[in-house]
Order: C-alpha cells, then structure tokens, then sequence
C-alpha cells in the first residue's frame, strides 16, 4: 500500500508549509528570493490555515482504502501540485524567483 507512504510524507510537508506561512511567511517568501515586503504577511497567514487543512486531510486520507474516493482524491491533489509546480517554473523564468543561496551570498572565489 504505497498511497499510505505517499499520503502521509506529502500530508506532512504541506503541515509544514502551511505552519511556516502562519508562524514566519517572511522566511516562505525569502527562501525563493523574491522581493519581500511585510504587508504579504498578512494574506499568507490567511491562507496558512487552508495550507494546514490540506496536510491534516492529506494525513487522514492515508488509512483510505483504494477505490473511487481515494483515486479522486489523488488526482485532485497531482493537479493541485502540479499548478505549484508550474507557477513555481514561470517565477524562476521570469526572473521573479531564484535559489536564495546564490542571492544573498557572493560567489566563491
């Protein structure tokens, strides 16, 4: 049963998430090098919670046997994630994000 494996190593990732843009959105944001401003803390810790939901669902859903429920569920989730992959490639190629380890470090001589 390998769903139950996936569920909840992904069901733990997105607590995380979701507990860092309630707790420190500011280190969410800079972890991309984008441009922070403070006034984005405010709409990250509204959505934190729906972040944190997902996880908890996510978890839950690992005792789920497989059927039409649980295949519904996986797909929804694999377009969910795909989208945040996609908008994450249209921010690296644009220029808007970037790996915030060469962003803030001069380069090794």
């Amino acid at each position: 049963m390998m769903h139950r494996a996936l569920f909840f190593a992904t069901g733990l990732f997105v607590l995380l998430i979701g507990a860092v843009l309630l707790i420190a959105p500011q280190a969410y944001m800079q972890l991309y090098a984008t441009q922070y401003h403070p006034g984005m803390d405010f709409p990250a810790r509204r959505f934190a919670p729906a972040v944190l939901a997902l996880g908890a669902v996510l978890i839950l859903a690992r005792s789920l046997a497989p059927g039409p429920f649980l295949a519904s569920l996986s797909l929804v989730c694999t377009l969910a994630f795909l989208g945040v992959a996609a908008t994450g490639v249209s921010a690296w190629s644009t220029g808007v994000a970037g790996p915030s380890c060469c962003s803030r470090r001069p380069p090794r001589l």
